[in-house]
């Protein structure tokens, strides 16, 4: 049985106003801090949770969980579960709204060190649990992929490799990426980027992770994303297309 229920029905893709259905979608992966977890009881009863969001550097989604939690037990027993991401600074019956579905995989003990350092990012506050003897981080291998666009806009088909992000060409980026993050939050570029994101809310910015798509940037409350118009793959490719994207936004 396939991962979400099909309609069964024809969309026709000119029957409302299109939308850029896997930008969008990826948007709302790298920017929610958020998300709904919904998983199965020992009875097959959904039980559904909010928790907090992070997001590897390919885009894979990661929920932590304690292990007494319910959701953590009910995983234990089946591991099939749910996401669902909207920016709820709005009414989200009329904006975006994406549903990812697949397994959630337990993270390797040995490989939580840079998923700590993600988190503690972007949620401060959590250095208070994530210490706990229980803590648990899971990686949701998403099998499916649902976006609603809102009224009048089509949800073309998005899969689930159109969410992820190749890192195999960009080993020379992604090891310079500390360095590089930390040179960009010297000063007021990741404020200028924030800005060029169109981000709304006004803070203290600053550059939380890159990767070959672009720049991932936060606030103790918000999230923003700017994107590269091409892939880049090592640290100069990195400097031309930050260029470009400053000199736009001066330009602007």
């Amino acid at each position: 049985m396939p991962a979400i229920t099909p309609t069964g029905r024809e969309i026709d893709p000119n029957a409302a106003r299109p939308i850029d259905a896997i930008r969008v979608a990826r948007t709302l992966v790298r920017t929610n801090r958020v998300t709904t977890l919904a998983t199965l009881d020992p009875g097959g009863h959904p039980y559904s949770t909010v928790t907090n969001l992070i997001v590897e550097a390919d885009g894979t989604p990661v929920v932590f969980m304690s292990g007494l939690a319910v959701h953590a037990r009910n995983v234990a027993a089946d591991p099939r579960v749910s996401v669902t991401l909207a920016d709820i600074r709005t009414d989200v019956m009329t904006s975006p709204r994406l549903t990812l579905s697949g397994h959630a995989e337990q993270v390797p003990a040995d490989e939580t060190a840079d998923l700590k350092v993600r988190y503690v990012e972007r949620f401060p506050k959590s250095k208070l649990y994530l210490g706990l003897p229980d803590a648990l981080f899971y990686r949701i291998r998403v099998e499916a992929v649902q976006l609603n666009g809102g009224p009048g806009r089509n949800a073309n088909a998005v899969t689930p490799a159109d969410l992820l992000t190749d890192l195999e060409p960009a080993g020379a980026l992604m090891a310079d990426a500390p360095a590089l993050i930390a040179s960009l939050n010297d000063g007021d570029l990741a404020a200028r980027l924030a800005a060029a994101a169109g981000a709304r809310q006004s803070g203290r910015w600053r550059v939380s992770a890159i990767d070959p798509d672009g720049i991932d940037l936060s606030t103790s409350s918000d999230l923003a994303r700017i994107w590269f118009t091409n892939a880049v793959t090592t640290p100069n490719d990195f400097d031309s297309a930050l260029a470009g994207l400053l000199e736009q936004r001066d330009a602007s």
